[in-house]
């Protein structure tokens, strides 16, 4: 049976807020059940059309002044349970944070860092304008 995972990028498995803003709306508080450096998949009542252009602030730690990772990214499924989101850009100071919360929450943290040597690992955009 073939492999039906085409992932670039390992997911790997967390539980942490995060909060997810739709253009002109305030942001709502979300949960992040897996994320790698593609996108995330948070658990949500939301309901949002695919291709919906959003901007997800993961929040890490206990302490309000650590900063979030911060990425703009765009809806590809939505279930029952949450949104899959695909990220566009993440912020060039998120990268690092980002890599580190995949690494340390990975079933295979050497498999994941081979991945990001042979991938680049950045998905930062200098040509993608902030929305």
């Amino acid at each position: 049976m073939p492999n039906s995972n085409h992932r670039r990028y390992t997911r790997s498995q967390v539980e942490v807020a995060a909060l997810l803003t739709i253009e002109h709306q305030e942001p709502v508080e979300v949960e992040v059940l897996d994320v790698s450096m593609n996108g995330t998949f948070l658990k949500t009542n939301l309901k949002l059309e695919a291709g919906t252009h959003c901007t997800v602030s993961i929040l890490l730690g206990h302490f309000q002044h650590e900063l979030p990772i911060e990425a703009e990214a765009v809806v590809v499924r939505a279930t029952a349970m949450g949104l899959a989101l695909r990220f566009e850009s993440v912020k060039v100071d998120s990268t690092p944070r980002l890599q580190t919360l995949i690494v340390d929450h990975a079933e295979d943290p050497k498999q994941v860092q081979l991945e990001f040597s042979q991938q680049g690992g950045f998905i930062f955009n200098p040509d993608r304008q902030q929305r």
